[in-house]
């Protein structure tokens, strides 16, 4: 009896974290605010994981100068970022080490410091917004109008700062959408 209630259990538990795993994107995705970010893919295929595009986003390089930012960076380091909307795409405008209460009109997303690029007055960030995966042969589709400057992307921000991608628009129309579930 002990060994068939520690099999139930077992699977229960993995049961529960996978949908809590989804439950966190699913909630972030459905009750965030929406925030259009700039963007340029980088890369469109993996041999092993299909087709996806790697984005860089305006708000990945954050100038050391904003208001706010800390004197001293550690990779791995958590910050908060306060975005502004300057239509069309929403801009950095404060860093914070903890999360500060949203001010009316802004967002606060939750990013991890890559590296320090003191070099060139920059961190680099990392809010976890950076990878898409599309259809199978469809990643070059996305690459290709990266060049024009017509790719962005449309992400939801949730009250804790977590971020999820909702839609990727070309040429301000919505070209892929999450669906929750």
């Amino acid at each position: 009896m002990s060994v068939r209630l520690g099999l139930i259990v077992a699977v229960a538990l993995q049961t529960i974290a996978l949908i809590a795993i989804v439950g966190v994107k699913q909630w972030t995705l459905a009750t965030g605010t929406p925030v259009l970010l700039e963007t340029q893919p980088v890369d469109p295929r993996s041999l092993f994981r299909g087709d996806y595009v790697i984005l860089r986003y305006a708000i990945n390089r954050l100038d050391a100068g904003l208001p706010g930012m800390p004197g001293v960076f550690k990779p791995g380091e958590t910050l908060y970022v306060t975005l502004r909307e300057d239509a069309p795409f929403w801009k950095p405008v404060s860093v914070h080490s903890a999360r500060p209460e949203p001010q009316p009109g802004a967002v606060v997303i939750k990013g991890e410091i890559r590296y320090d690029a003191r070099g060139v007055k920059a961190v680099e960030m990392r809010y976890g917004i950076e990878e898409y995966f599309v259809p199978e042969g469809e990643g070059r589709e996305i690459e290709r109008p990266r060049r024009d400057g017509k790719v962005s992307i449309l992400v939801a921000v949730d009250r804790f700062g977590n971020a999820g991608i909702k839609a990727v628009l070309i040429d301000g129309v919505t070209r892929y959408e999450e669906k929750l579930f």
